[in-house]
């Protein structure tokens, strides 16, 4: 999806959005929210609206999981605009939606459908990149939509990029010159990745990514309870839901569906170990299950 900015100082500006269904306007004026159930620090929402207002930036109004407005201040980048677009707004649209997103990054190995999953700066969108130049297929970046079909989780691939640090583009042997800078202040770059848009693909196995002060690698099998409850922490931008009772109400089902049908690994890296000792060490691992998972086309 893309959208049109009509103003002379950023006249065809084309921003890039995930979801094809959604329209997108530009407006010379905020959108308030009149009956907000959760506001913190730039974001007010309840279940069918949400606002985001960064100084710099924009503010940002999205509401019943179709529509968004967007309202950018001056002198904004659109690169900078993507990045809360296709972030927290992002986010909020598929909460609204009730299409459970959580927070990692996805591919398609051998078969296998895994997620990455962690904290933010743990190495979810490096390791991923890493498998994907080795072959493996890529699915999504930082934010993966799970749709439950027929009792079973898929990853809704409809990513087509992947953001990646200077010193994992050098480990991974790419260069930087000729990417998008995500900012212009971050040494962080747009890499772009090829991807059957559209696609949904079996969801096999949650890899939970952590960085411990041990100098090996470490492999921890989550089991029942444990297997919801790390899920549960793994949903992106989960205060969201603070204002969002139907969505987390809705995603009780899924996440326990997800915890009975897909394994869940937690996998403790050393600060220093590379990416590509990272992904040889998951590489095992992963190939240790190989099991192939069904792939269906969807057109949205």
């Amino acid at each position: 999806m893309y959208a049109l900015y009509l103003n002379p100082k950023i006249a065809g500006m084309q921003l890039r959005f995930p979801i094809k269904d959604i329209k997108i306007q530009f407006k010379g004026v905020k959108k308030n929210i009149t009956h907000p159930n959760h506001c913190y620090p730039s974001v007010c929402l309840n279940q069918h609206e949400f606002v985001l207002d960064l100084e710099g930036v924009g503010c940002f109004y999205a509401c019943n999981g179709n529509y968004i407005e967007l309202m950018p201040y001056p002198n904004v980048t659109q690169n900078a605009l993507e990045l809360y677009l296709n972030g927290s707004v992002y986010g909020a649209v598929l909460h609204q939606r009730k299409n459970l997103p959580l927070h990692g990054s996805c591919f398609s190995f051998q078969g296998i459908g895994v997620m990455i999953c962690g904290e933010s700066g743990v190495g979810k969108s490096s390791l991923t990149a890493a498998f994907c130049l080795e072959g493996a297929d890529f699915l999504t970046d930082d934010i993966t939509p799970i749709l439950i079909k027929e009792g079973k989780p898929y990853i809704w691939a409809i990513s087509d990029r992947i953001k990646l640090w200077s010193d994992s583009l050098m480990q991974l042997k790419q260069k930087e010159e000729e990417l998008s800078r995500i900012m212009p202040e971050w040494g962080k770059f747009y890499f772009p990745m090829e991807s059957e848009r559209g696609e949904l693909v079996v969801l096999d196995h949650v890899f939970i990514l952590q960085i411990h002060d041990k100098p090996t690698v470490e492999i921890q099998e989550v089991e029942g309870i444990e297997k919801f409850i790390a899920l549960r922490n793994e949903i992106y931008r989960k205060e969201f839901l603070q204002g969002m009772p139907e969505s987390e109400a809705s995603y009780l089902k899924k996440l326990i569906t997800i915890s009975q049908t897909v394994k869940i690994t937690k996998i403790y890296r050393p600060t220093g170990i590379s990416i590509e000792q990272l992904r040889l060490e998951l590489e095992k691992h992963i190939l240790s299950f190989l099991t192939k998972p069904s792939v269906v086309e969807v057109v949205l």
